[in-house]
């Protein structure tokens, strides 16, 4: 009964050292744009798009990199003094305003991120929008 017992812990330890790791890690280790930018690439990879379509799309994606990686950028300052601020302890007014920082931070990559995706769905016909 004790090995039984002792089988039982070391499979549950295990279990946890193996998945702990990756549930810290989360949505945020899943590369630039959280995948977001990849699920609209897949959608157009589907599509008869013309070579000036891609090129214009190409050009779209290139000018917004900058201010797409300026937002990951700004979120993840945001984040790091949130979490530095609560582990020092800090006033909860100033905790309150780091976290509305990261939002804030949030709401300016998903607007930069939809202004983008609006750029690209104008490249294409309607019919192509439908597909």
């Amino acid at each position: 009964m004790k090995r039984i017992s002792q089988l039982i812990t070391l499979a549950a330890v295990l279990t946890a050292a193996l998945t702990l790791p990756a549930a810290a890690r989360g949505r945020h280790d899943r590369g630039p744009g959280g995948g977001r930018g990849r699920a609209l690439m897949h959608c157009l990879m589907g599509l008869d798009l013309t070579d000036a379509q891609k090129a214009d799309i190409k050009a779209a994606r290139e000018a917004a990199k900058p201010t797409l990686e300026a937002d990951r950028e700004a979120i993840r300052a945001a984040r790091e003094k949130l979490h530095a601020d609560v582990e020092a302890g800090a006033d909860k007014s100033v905790i309150g305003q780091d976290f509305l920082n990261v939002r804030a931070a949030g709401k300016k990559a998903r607007a930069d991120r939809e202004a983008l995706k609006d750029q690209v769905l104008g490249k294409l016909t309607g019919d192509q929008k439908t597909q």
